[in-house]
This record gives structure tokens, C-alpha cells and sequence, in this order.
């Protein structure tokens, strides 16, 4: 049985719970983790790719601004309605069916020929990356109560820092050596790194459960009390109408969430893609395999801070601070990266980058504390679709910053766009989640 404040009672329930929340860490966390490692290692290869593409093909500043920001229009356009079918078809089905699509537009990047071909395959690419991440932020709303989502969506986080550990340093030495069958390395990245993709989509038509409710591998007992547990936190919107998508997005919280996400996110997205080309550009004699090393650094820090992080904030329920604080740090990376001129002081900076990508744990509950859960999936699809717009006004603006104004402009304006974030979050009233 379980109280007001949702603990329980009874001696007898209290093991369900436990062994109910250890199942779904084990049969949920870990697939995800996977899933989204190879996320962001089909999305960011062209970093690396680019470091050789301009042998093949021509390839300006401009003309990458152009590759990087064409992922970000489709991942905008589709995020919404992907999320849409989402709570149409299920989890299991839509997102297996994402993830052999964009597997298979990795692949197409082998044949590429010309910058045209490169953005179109770039714009498929993000029609079916849309829906993955907001699809999966709705699905462990689905699985996991309020005191659990900052450690779970930390997790699930760390995926991205693990994915650039070991990628990083993989995709530069494919790059720089892997030359077979007379075709560069650089197309060998995409076809080696979309074959595994496209398996894993298959398998998530096996692995995946679309709740609690249907999960066969839950014993009766924890369906019953997890399903319950859900429900009693979506309670307090019971007397609530079912949101249509108009007044979804007439939710003015709504807008600063994704002001918040939107801006951090169009430093971080496109740093991510822009560093390796940066460190190429200051001539501290690195190879593409060292380049690659290097990018492996803010993602170490990032996987230790990113859980410790999330953890903190679950453990005090304290949400908006814990996501202010990483964002400063992001600003303060491209600040030092803007001032100073040596390996030393830049090898710091993208250490701190990697510590400032720890807001990802706390900022990721806040939606589905402030907003209803009746629109929870287009909501957090929309949030997603201004990181993607973000994204894009990134590549573009820092295409043309790079090229006009050299590093340095393009520093100072990625320092600028998560102080935008941390003065739209500091105006939000976000509750305290119930500690864990």
C-alpha cells in the first residue's frame, strides 16, 4: 500500500518495489545506452569524415556550415510528427523502425560524390534521428517515477560521452589509415559505423516493451505496483482535458524550456562537430588519430560528471541550478578557448566542455514536472526540435563567423549562447522533485 508522500507501507511491497526498479534499470538502461552510443557516432562522424573530404571534394567553411546545418532542418520538420506516431504505434515499433533508416543513411554516405549529395544524405540522416531522442526522453516517462528520471536520463546520457570516448579516436584512425579496396577511409567510417545501426534496430523490435503493463519480464506484482506508482504522479492532472496540439503549444513554460534548450544546445551541437576542424585550424602539428584523442577528453570528464551530476540533483530534487551551473561552464570552455593560444590551455578547456555537458541529467525531468503529461510526448519533441534549430542557426552563423572573423569570433559567439540559456532558466519557477 502507499502513502501520501508515495512511500510504502507495507513490509511485503517494499522488496516488489526494489526488484521492480532493478529490472527496468537492467532491461531498459543499458539497450538504451547502446541505442543512443551509436546515435550520436552516426551523427557526428562527419566531423571526422571532413578532416579528408575536402581530398575527394571541395569543401569550405561555408560549405560545411551548410552539411552540418541541413541535418539540423529535417531534424526540425520531423521531430513533432515523429513523436506524434510515437504515442500512436508504440515505442517498440516506431523507434526500431527510426533506427534502420538512419543506419542505412549512414551507409549512404560511402557512395557520395559531390557537397550536394553530402547535405541531402545529411538531411536523411535527420528525418530519422528525429525521433529518437525525444522518443526516448517520453519513453522513460513512460517507465521510471519523477525521483528516478535525473540518474536515469544521466545514464542514458553518458552514452553520448562513451560514444565520442571510444568513436573519437576509432574514427580518426579509420580516417587517417583505413584506405581498402581503393575507396578513402573516410567513406569506409560511414559504412563501418551504419552496419551495426541498422542490426540494432531489428533488435529493438524484440528488447523493447511499451510500458510496465505490457512488460512480460516484470512479475505480476511489480506491473501492478509500478503501473500504479506512474499513474498516482499523473494525478494531479487528472481533472486536466486531453492537450491538443495548439494549446500544447500555447504553454508559455513550455517556450522557456526549449528558449533554455535551444540555446545551450546550439553551442554545445555545434562545437561538437566544429572542434575537430579547430584544432586542425590552430596548427599544433596534430594528426588526425591525435585530433581524435583529443575530442575523446571532454567526454571522459562528461562520464564521470554526467551521473555524479544527475545523482546530486535527484538526491537534493533540485533541478534548475544543477542545469545553470554545466552551462556556465560550456560558456567559460569557448571563453578560454577565445584567450588563449596554447595546447596546454586548450586541452583545459575542452576538460571543462566536458564537465559543462553534465546539464543534460537535470534539465531533462523538468518537463515532465511543469508540463502535462496528456502532451508530455509533443512537448518534449518541440523542446527537442528548438535544439535542432539551434543546431542549424549554429552551423550557419558559426559557417560564416569562422570564415569572416576567424577562431576567435567563432569562439566568442558559442561562449554567448548559454549565458541566453541561464537568463531564461533563472525566470522559470521549477518545482522540487520528491527525493529519492
Amino acid at each position: 500500500m502507499v502513502t501520501q508522500d508515495g512511500a510504502l507501507n507495507e513490509g511485503n511491497y517494499v522488496p516488489i518495489e526494489r526488484k521492480t526498479m532493478r529490472l527496468a534499470w537492467k532491461m531498459i538502461v543499458p539497450f538504451s545506452f547502446l541505442l543512443y552510443f551509436f546515435n550520436t557516432m552516426d551523427r557526428a562522424n562527419i566531423s571526422f569524415a571532413a578532416l579528408r573530404m575536402g581530398e575527394s571534394m571541395t569543401m569550405t567553411a561555408i560549405d560545411f556550415g551548410n552539411v552540418v546545418s541541413a541535418f539540423f532542418i529535417s531534424y526540425l520538420i520531423f521531430q513533432i510528427p515523429s513523436n506524434m506516431i510515437i504515442e500512436r504505434i508504440g515505442a517498440k515499433r516506431w523507434i526500431g523502425t527510426i533506427i534502420i533508416g538512419w543506419g542505412l543513411s549512414t551507409m549512404v554516405m560511402f557512395f557520395v560524390t559531390s557537397i550536394t549529395q553530402v547535405i541531402w544524405a545529411r538531411f536523411l540522416l535527420g528525418i530519422f534521428e528525429a525521433g529518437f531522442f525525444p522518443g526516448m526522453i517520453y519513453y522513460m516517462a513512460l517507465w521510471f517515477p519523477g525521483r528516478e528520471r535525473a540518474r536515469v536520463t544521466a545514464f542514458f546520457m553518458l552514452a553520448a560521452m562513451a560514444s565520442a570516448i571510444v568513436a573519437g579516436p576509432i574514427s580518426g584512425y579509420i580516417v587517417g589509415h583505413f584506405h581498402v579496396a581503393g575507396y578513402e577511409g573516410w567513406r569506409w567510417l560511414f559504412m563501418i559505423e551504419g552496419v551495426p545501426t541498422v542490426l540494432l534496430g531489428i533488435l529493438c523490435f524484440f528488447v523493447f516493451a511499451d510500458g510496465p503493463e505490457t512488460a512480460k519480464w516484470l512479475p505480476e506484482e511489480g506491473r501492478a505496483w509500478l503501473t500504479s506508482e506512474l499513474k498516482r504522479e499523473q494525478a494531479k492532472f487528472a481533472n486536466q482535458p486531453k492537450a491538443r496540439l495548439g494549446d500544447v503549444l500555447m504553454n508559455v513554460t513550455l517556450w522557456k524550456l526549449a528558449a533554455v534548450y535551444m540555446c545551450v544546445q546550439a553551442a554545445v551541437q555545434t562545437a561538437q562537430l566544429y572542434m575537430p576542424r579547430l584544432f586542425r585550424a590552430m596548427d599544433f602539428g596534430l594528426s588526425d588519430s591525435d585530433i581524435g584523442w583529443v575530442m575523446a577528453i571532454p567526454y571522459a570528464v562528461g562520464f564521470i560528471a554526467l551521473p555524479l551530476w544527475g545523482m546530486s540533483s535527484d538526491r537534493t530534487g533540485e533541478r534548475k541550478w544543477h542545469s545553470a551551473l554545466p552551462m556556465a561552464a560550456v560558456s567559460i570552455t569557448f571563453v578560454v578557448m577565445a584567450l588563449t593560444h596554447t595546447l596546454s590551455a586548450q586541452l583545459a578547456a575542452v576538460a571543462i566542455f566536458g564537465f559543462g555537458m553534465a546539464y543534460m541529467g537535470p534539465y531533462w525531468p523538468m518537463p515532465s514536472a511543469m508540463l502535462t503529461p496528456s502532451g508530455l510526448a509533443v512537448s518534449i519533441a518541440f523542446i527537442n526540435s528548438c535544439s535542432s534549430l539551434g543546431g542549424f542557426l549554429g552551423g550557419k552563423i558559426l559557417g560564416y563567423v569562422d570564415q569572416t572573423y576567424g577562431m576567435t569570433g567563432a569562439f566568442w559567439a558559442m561562449a554567448i549562447m548559454p549565458l541566453l540559456s541561464i537568463l531564461v532558466l533563472i525566470t522559470l519557477r521549477v518545482p522540487r522533485e520528491r527525493k529519492a
